[in-house]
């Protein structure tokens, strides 16, 4: 009896090991997936522009050279005051999503009020609209109050159509309703007003989901192209997407040649902060995603 339960732990354990190696494996495959992209990038980098276009092409560079990150950091264009704008609208952007979430978040989590869940349900409907179909509106709204004449006015409009995030709103809406109510109602009987039980109570409990959103929102005004596109109008204004853009099209008999050495370069250099801004709050943000998935 001992001998047969011992060949079923080892046939068990047989099974885990083999069950845990293919896991690690196909993890491995769709890391090496994701992760191809940003290397052919980064390589590219490294490439003249008769190479990246060869075929077939080069897995590693045979001939590498610094020619287009020293046209990038050399050339005539302010890359570094796109970092700057990058960084403000970035940074800005942050600040305004987290303020207006959480406010709105904690009222549709904690509040019941008339039409409160269609009102929810409505604001969730916009994550379906495609961002240009707010574009022309916008666009009138920032030429009517006059904010892209001042450079403080430029970085709020830039970041003016992600300000109000459904995603955003959404995520600290489940995160409050995961809070007791037994806490809320204990903070005032102690005395504690609304305001007291929002910044000492619900923002503490929190920290988790900000600093998700925080790094999501960051993400999503760093690589925005569009609206940026549209509302800069001097190369002073230009974020880090918009400068790649417009410095790696060349003429060239005339036609409009993409320079993509030039252009994997830049966008390499534009994400760099990203990683090193998600490797250094990867812990907040693993923390954030998986808050509450377990239950005691």
């Amino acid at each position: 009896m001992s001998s047969q339960i011992r060949k079923q732990e080892i046939y068990r354990l047989a099974v885990e090991k083999t069950t845990r190696l293919v896991g690690y494996i196909l993890l491995t495959m769709l890391a090496a997936t994701f992760l191809m992209p940003l290397y052919w990038m980064f390589t590219g980098s490294f490439k003249l522009q008769s190479v990246t276009m060869a075929l077939p092409p080069e897995i590693f560079p045979t001939q590498p050279t610094l020619e287009n990150w020293t046209r990038l950091f050399t050339g005539p264009w302010p890359i570094w005051r796109w970092v700057v704008n990058s960084m403000a609208v970035s940074l800005m952007t942050v600040v305004l999503v987290l303020i207006i979430s959480t406010l709105t978040g904690y009222g549709f989590g904690k509040k019941k009020f008339p039409g409160s869940n269609t009102l929810f349900f409505v604001l969730l409907a916009t994550m379906f609209l495609p961002n240009q179909v707010i574009l022309i509106p916008l666009f009138l709204l920032v030429r009517y109050l006059h904010l892209t004449s001042t450079v403080l006015g430029t970085y709020f409009a830039m970041a003016m159509p992600m300000i109000s995030s459904p995603f955003g709103i959404f995520l600290i809406k489940q995160f409050c309703s995961s809070i007791p109510d037994e806490l809320i109602d204990a903070a005032r009987i102690d005395g504690a007003s609304e305001w007291g039980v929002f910044t000492l109570i619900v923002l503490p409990l929190l920290k988790p989901a900000l600093a998700a959103l925080s790094i999501f929102t960051f993400n999503q005004a760093w690589n925005y192209f569009m609206w940026h596109f549209v509302i800069a109008t001097d190369k002073f204004q230009y974020t880090i997407p918009v400068g790649v853009s417009i410095i790696s099209r060349s003429p060239a008999v005339g036609k409009m040649l993409t320079d993509v050495g030039l252009t994997m370069a830049g966008g390499s250099f534009g994400a760099f902060f990203m990683i090193v801004l998600f490797i250094s709050f990867q812990q907040y943000f693993i923390k954030g995603i998986t808050f509450g998935a377990v239950k005691e």
